[in-house]
């Protein structure tokens, strides 16, 4: 074994590291919206900080489901639709039909986004929150 040899594993193992840092730091460089949440489609909409009435709540929504995935930068989190619960992000990839919903996820009590979510009509949607 050379002088050379950990100096070269040395090298790798810090390339490895900033390899893998490189998803989170481009996710995080990719969602920059002041809300904390991005969306994957231009069709998608997301109004912070509001939320729907009664009446828009029990709207009949027409139209194929979209596929949306949450994602939680640095951390995971409870997604609640509609005021129920509906899954733990990043695992919850959820159907959910066209329109409007209410949206907040949590981490814990902490609330890291809520709002109301406009889902277009079939496709998939990525929704991106920032982890505070």
């Amino acid at each position: 074994m050379s002088l050379r040899t950990p100096a070269v594993l040395t090298a790798l193992a810090l390339a490895l590291a900033l390899g893998a840092a490189a998803p989170a730091r481009a996710a995080a460089a990719a969602c920059s919206d002041a809300s904390g949440v991005c969306l994957s489609d231009d069709k998608a909409k997301w109004e912070p900080d509001t939320s729907l009435s009664t009446k828009q709540l029990k709207a009949k929504r027409k139209g194929p489901a979209c596929k949306v995935a949450f994602e939680i930068d640095g951390g995971r989190g409870s997604v609640f639709v509609n005021g129920r619960y509906a899954g733990t992000a990043p695992d919850a990839n959820l159907s959910l039909l066209p329109g409007k919903h209410d949206i907040q996820v949590r981490d814990g009590q902490k609330i890291l986004a809520e709002g109301v979510l406009t889902v277009p009509k079939a496709g998939s949607l990525q929704v991106t929150v920032r982890h505070g």
